[in-house]
């Protein structure tokens, strides 16, 4: 065999090599590929039972009348329930019972985080027993307000208040939403406490005493360096309690079942109604699906409004 020969040879098998083969992945597209089967039964898991609410949604069906069967009614569900008084006044006080949650798991969690961030005599198991309430069940916060707190026949809040004087004193019928916000409140106050505290912790000394030099008392500390330097943290820990108090569900079905009336129902609680006490199921897809679209909305605004204050703080 000739030199010549040898190589062209070994030009056509290079060749086809590089004609039959592929050319290789990415690292990227490696990395992606991995989560792919992840992915999938994330979908099925929770893409496949929306779409059947949503499918629900254009039906009347009623589970405790199955000689009517299901009717195909389109969007009549939402017009019905949507565009109902009930509806409003219930998306109102679900907004109304999220901010006032937030509101004070905002103040109570930092003020906890400001005492919190210093060195004490026990501070270990202090902080443990503040971190309590985030493991105890919301039915059991229902039934601790309900029964040991504030029952108005042997609660002992309401026991102290006789005390000094206040008859009649029963604000879980008086006041029902602010006390469901107060049950949610101390449920996730330690969430907000804990994130505050590792903001806190974040700061360095060399700031708070450079504020010190420049005449800053401990408020001015705190208004000029720890507040703008927490912004973001606030920033993480509402939309983590803006998802969970949205939900609220469990605190309202054993602490006030929604009443009295509606006064206490959010969305979550009016959809349980409507489809496992009224047996409406297109009904209560409907408004579960306004539900979702509603809640992406309101967190979508408040991603963007919280997005406007850090980078006006920082």
């Amino acid at each position: 065999m000739t030199v010549s020969e040898g190589v062209s040879r070994s030009d056509s098998v290079s060749g086809g090599r590089s004609g039959s083969g592929k050319a290789p992945a990415s690292p990227g597209a490696q990395r992606r590929s991995l989560l792919y089967p992840a992915l999938v039964v994330v979908a099925i898991i929770t893409q496949i039972p929306f779409l059947y609410t949503v499918y629900l949604s254009l039906q009347s069906w009623n589970i405790i009348r199955p000689d009517l069967g299901r009717r195909f009614v389109g969007l009549g569900n939402y017009t019905r329930e949507i565009f109902s008084a009930e509806f409003g006044a219930i998306l109102l006080q679900t907004l109304a019972l999220t901010a006032m949650a937030l509101v004070i798991c905002c103040l109570v969690g930092l003020g906890l985080a400001l005492l919190l961030n210093r060195q004490f005599f026990a501070k270990g198991l202090v902080q443990t027993l503040l971190v309590t309430p985030f493991f105890i069940m919301p039915t059991v916060t229902g039934l601790i307000w309900k029964n040991e707190l504030f029952s108005p026949n042997f609660g002992l809040v309401t026991w102290f208040a006789g005390l000094i004087g206040i008859d009649g004193f029963n604000p879980m019928a008086q006041v029902p939403l602010f006390m469901v916000a107060t049950m949610v409140a101390w449920q996730w106050e330690p969430l907000f406490m804990l994130v505050l505290l590792a903001g806190l912790a974040a700061i360095p000394e060399e700031e708070k005493e450079a504020a010190q030099l420049d005449g800053c008392n401990r408020f001015g500390i705190f208004r000029y360096v720890e507040l703008p330097h927490l912004l973001p943290y606030y920033r993480m820990v509402i939309l983590l309690g803006s998802i969970f108090i949205l939900q609220v569900f469990g605190e309202i079905y054993v602490g006030t079942a929604g009443g009295p009336g509606t006064s206490s129902m959010n969305l979550q609680y009016l959809t349980y109604q409507t489809g496992l006490v009224g047996w409406q199921v297109g009904a209560a897809s409907a408004i579960g699906v306004a539900t979702l679209v509603l809640t992406l909305i309101i967190l979508t605004s408040l991603l963007r409004t919280m997005n406007a204050v850090v980078r006006e703080g920082a």
